[in-house]
């Protein structure tokens, strides 16, 4: 069964990251993320980290009305934790925001 779940970042920063957890992998379960997605802004980059690892970097404007979701196929197992979040390179422009994924147990 597919899963969403939604966060909202803190307050960001210019020039500066701000992340945050959006899921982890309990004892005994394993999930797949198949989706994320967010509001359309120039120069707001859109990153996912699963670990320490940098999965996605991306300006959040390539989320269109025509294509909305950025698909994925991230596998987590137990004990990994996948942050995402947001890289701020406008000035002005420093509301929280949130970010969606779509995900299901594997």
């Amino acid at each position: 069964m597919l899963q969403y779940k939604r966060i909202e970042t803190a307050t960001l920063t210019v020039g500066k990251e701000v992340i945050g957890e959006i899921l982890s992998c309990p004892k005994d379960k394993k999930y797949r993320i198949v989706s994320i997605t967010c509001d359309p802004l120039a120069n707001m980059f859109l990153r996912v980290y699963r670990g320490a690892k940098q999965i996605v970097d991306i300006d959040s404007i390539a989320m269109t009305t025509a294509a909305p979701l950025l698909p994925m196929d991230l596998p987590l197992t137990v004990g990994q934790v996948v942050k995402a979040g947001f890289f701020n390179d406008t000035a002005g422009n420093t509301a929280a925001r949130q970010i969606t994924i779509g995900y299901r147990d594997d």
